[in-house]
This record gives C-alpha cells, structure tokens and sequence, in this order.
C-alpha cells in the first residue's frame, strides 16, 4: 500500500499546483483582457466624440486610420492562430505524460495498474486537445478566419 499512496502523492501534488497555476494565469488574463477593452473602448469614444457631424465621422471611418479603429473594435482577444496553437500544445503535453505514466508502470509491477489508469486517462485527455485544436483549426480555416479561407467572415455570419 505503501507504493499506492507514493503514486498518489506523485500524481496529485502536480495536478494540484497545475490546476492552481492555471487558476492564477486564467484570472491574471481575465484582469488585463477587461482593462484593455475598457481602454479601447474609452479611446473609440473619444475618437468618435470628436465628430461635429456626420459626414466627417463617416469620411473619417472611410479613411486607413478609420479602417484600423473598427478592425480594433471588432477583433477578439486572441487570433484563431493562438487558440489553436494552445490546444495542440496542451495535447502535446498531456499525451506527453500520459505516455510517461505508462512507460514507467513497467518499472513499477507493483503499481501498473495506477500508472495504466492515469496513462490511459491522460492519453484521451491529450487526443482530445489534439482533436479540438484540429477541429479549431479547420474551422477558422473555413471561415476564413486563418490564411484567408474559402469565404469571407461577413458572409458566412449574415453580416
């Protein structure tokens, strides 16, 4: 019982300051996200309330720099190409240890089947992120939201 309880311990202590750290840089990106659209929008405001009318507000947004301000306003957070990314990576990671976990379930007989459940677990877990990050990017891809794609944005949203 003895090696269960190690394996465990093993197991749990990274899961836990893993899910912690995520927590911590989760709330940290939550935080500057809302104080950087709180600025823009400020900024877009004021861009905006500078207009006496409505033809110079119209020439204004018909020019590069207009242009730039409603891109800034109707972007997301993050590209496409970033979400991806972190999701293959996350995979990558997690079917990185899950094949860790059952390589060393044959240095340890007395524990294999503890580092096969984990191992297994992590494996889909990893498979899944892959997948999700496939599927993300055939999407955006679609969508022309990366490189492009077949269509326009505006089209395929009915905007």
């Amino acid at each position: 019982m003895d090696v269960m309880e190690a394996v465990s311990m093993m197991v749990t202590l990274p899961v836990v300051f893993g899910v912690m750290g995520w927590a911590f840089k989760t709330l940290l990106d939550f935080f500057r996200q809302r104080r950087m659209a709180t600025m823009m929008f400020e900024l877009q405001n004021k861009v905006i309330e500078k207009f006496g009318t409505a033809p110079e507000a119209l020439q204004y947004l018909e020019s590069e720099a207009g242009r730039r301000l409603l891109e800034t306003a109707s972007t997301g957070p993050t590209h496409p190409r970033m979400r991806v990314l972190s999701s293959i990576q996350i995979g990558v990671i997690l079917a990185a240890v899950a094949v860790g976990f059952l390589l060393v379930r044959g240095v340890m007989p007395e524990a294999a089947q503890g580092f096969t459940i984990v191992g297994v677990l992590g494996a889909c877990v990893g498979a899944g992120f892959l997948l999700s990050g496939a599927v993300a990017y055939w999407l955006s891809k679609t969508w022309g939201l990366i490189n492009g794609g077949s269509e326009s944005n505006s089209s395929n949203f009915g905007v």
